[in-house]
């Protein structure tokens, strides 16, 4: 992709988290037709809002989704590697993601033009488009701008189907990142809250299952989003009956500009 391949002359998109956009990687350079992609969704999500065309050529498409407008373009060519190489070596949830994606020779560039409203439900509408396409052509796999991951098609077009706004698709749009330490515990950090208006996660230190810290970090995520609560300095969140976490506002453990929600972890009884 060349900077001329992105609308407005935005060339940096992929770079900056807070723009809405998704790839869909594709077997071979063909778009599916608006009228394909607004059936699927109408099919597929009871909730999803009126899609309307606005225009349409053989390689692209725009349109109104609800209150919004978004667009899919055919790019007749492969992603640059370069692009995709460190999201696909970091996505542990699919561990064929580089050999898959290498495959791909085209792509189509999905935008949502930012006119205001919930993050959240932007974070929607771009995921019902995005299932559409996948779900209308030979897809390879998603790259989600907004949190830097790459997913196979079929997984995305599942977890997104499943979501209700009780129970958002955050594994689609969040990076929650769980590496081990040198000294053998778990740390966890996460990319693409900050998109949802909501404030990134990190945890420097835990001693417990990485599966474990993965849920917890998951909930806490969630807890954000759908009670829209800000979590403050010092603010105590019980998980079970035995663990509670204590929140700690910070600079990051990578950036100590930019400020983090810090959670320590705490057992009754010490």
């Amino acid at each position: 992709m060349t900077n001329d391949d992105l609308p407005n002359d935005e060339g940096n998109q992929l770079d900056n988290p807070l723009r809405w956009l998704a790839l869909v990687m594709l077997e071979e350079p063909e778009l599916p037709a608006f009228d394909e992609v607004a059936q699927f969704v109408g099919q597929n999500f009871e909730d999803a809002p009126t899609m309307t065309v606005a225009g349409s050529t053989e390689n692209m498409f725009t349109c109104t989704v609800g209150e919004y407008t978004a667009a899919a373009t055919l790019v007749p060519r492969s992603v640059p590697w370069s692009q995709l190489e460190g999201p696909c070596a970091t996505a542990w949830y699919w561990p064929a993601a580089a050999e898959a994606l290498r495959e791909h020779t085209a792509h189509v560039l999905v935008t949502l033009i930012d006119e205001g409203g919930k993050s959240v439900d932007k974070s929607v509408i771009l995921t019902q488009l995005v299932s559409g396409l996948v779900g209308t052509s030979r897809a390879l796999g998603v790259f989600w701008g907004p949190g830097r991951l790459v997913h196979p098609a079929q997984p995305f077009i599942d977890q997104a189907v499943q979501s209700t706004a009780a129970d958002l698709p955050l594994f689609l749009w969040v990076d929650f990142r769980v590496e081990r330490t040198d000294a053998g515990s778990t740390r966890l950090y996460t990319t693409g809250l900050t998109s949802l208006d909501a404030t990134e996660l990190e945890v420097a230190d835990y001693p417990g299952p990485p599966q474990q810290l993965l849920e917890y970090a998951y909930n806490i995520a969630h807890y954000q989003l759908c009670q829209n609560k800000t979590i403050n300095d010092g603010d105590t969140i019980g998980l079970t009956e035995e663990v509670q976490v204590v929140a700690h506002r910070g600079g990051s453990m990578f950036d100590e500009k930019m400020e983090v929600i810090q959670l320590e972890f705490q057992t009754h009884g010490g």
